[in-house]
């Protein structure tokens, strides 16, 4: 928790009020942000993104799987959240497992969708290989190396990131004469196949303090907030998730102006995260 006293917690919130916050950006403005592809060899894809103090890195890893009955005509992904405990006191113990926890849910809704698949921002059919037999699974971990605020924004960043540097090996496939033969795959060693990141979304969340709300908050800008919306947005404007903490109950009407917001800002973001993206690629191709 932030220790703040009195004086600093008026001055926060005041600031927020004028339009100026402590660090001098206004209220839907982001802290500046760096990307960098590559940072783990042994993974398919992996990314570490800095979004003002708060950092973290994020691994892709494809195996091959079976698809589950209920979708046979779709691949897999699952997403971890790990907290380090050098990041903020407050993840020693018990801590990080609970927010690691809340994270990971919130990440899966965002951008995987309800339980039928529905909405996933992720096409989990390009991730098929042989319907009902065989799909890659896709393990995508997230961790929290430094905390400042923000991380669910951040996490979803570096994930986008990742995906973008991922490489799906190419699969060929010998037909097998009986079709309830498991079939035989080569997995190729040179050819990939980059993965698609233009339907994945951004999270833009709302942070309540007051009768005011922003976006990118510090832990400090947090820990005097009254509840936080956050919101799933691809690069069409179409909302993919929405989660809630904090609380504080939310008139519909602001929640939709929230919402509002946060498409605005979301196709800001996604330039400035496009460019980002190339310059990174294009470093990572110099070396």
């Amino acid at each position: 928790m932030v220790g703040l006293s009195e004086g600093e917690k008026h001055f926060i919130r005041g600031g927020i009020a004028q339009d100026v916050r402590t660090d001098g950006r206004r209220r839907l403005q982001f802290r500046s942000l760096s990307v960098q592809t590559g940072v783990i060899p042994q993974a398919n894809g992996s990314a570490r993104v800095r979004l003002g103090a708060t950092e973290i890195i994020a691994s892709v890893k494809a195996e091959l799987g079976k698809p589950s009955i209920l979708h046979p005509d779709k691949g897999k992904v699952a997403i971890f959240v790990d907290c380090s405990p050098t990041a903020e006191p407050l993840f020693e113990g018990r801590g990080s497992e609970e927010l690691s926890a809340e994270l990971s849910v919130s990440l899966q809704r965002c951008l995987l969708g309800g339980k039928s698949g529905a909405g996933a921002a992720i096409d989990l059919s390009s991730l098929i290989v042989v319907d009902g037999k065989v799909c890659w699974d896709l393990y995508i971990d997230g961790l929290v190396v430094s905390s400042d605020g923000n991380l669910l924004d951040a996490l979803a960043v570096a994930i986008k990131v990742a995906l973008s540097d991922t490489g799906i090996p190419k699969v060929n496939v010998s037909v097998s004469a009986a079709s309830d033969e498991e079939p035989e795959v080569d997995v190729s060693d040179e050819e990939f196949l980059q993965f698609d990141t233009s339907g994945v979304p951004v999270i833009i969340t709302l942070t309540k303090v007051g009768r005011h709300y922003i976006v990118d908050a510090t832990s400090e800008e947090e820990s005097q907030m009254s509840s936080a919306v956050s919101v799933s947005v691809n690069r069409h404007g179409q909302i993919c998730g929405l989660t809630k903490r904090g609380g504080a109950g939310l008139d519909p009407s602001v929640i939709f102006d929230m919402i509002s917001v946060a498409k605005h800002v979301s196709q800001q973001f996604i330039s400035l995260l496009d460019s980002e993206i190339a310059a990174a690629e294009a470093e990572k191709e110099a070396q």
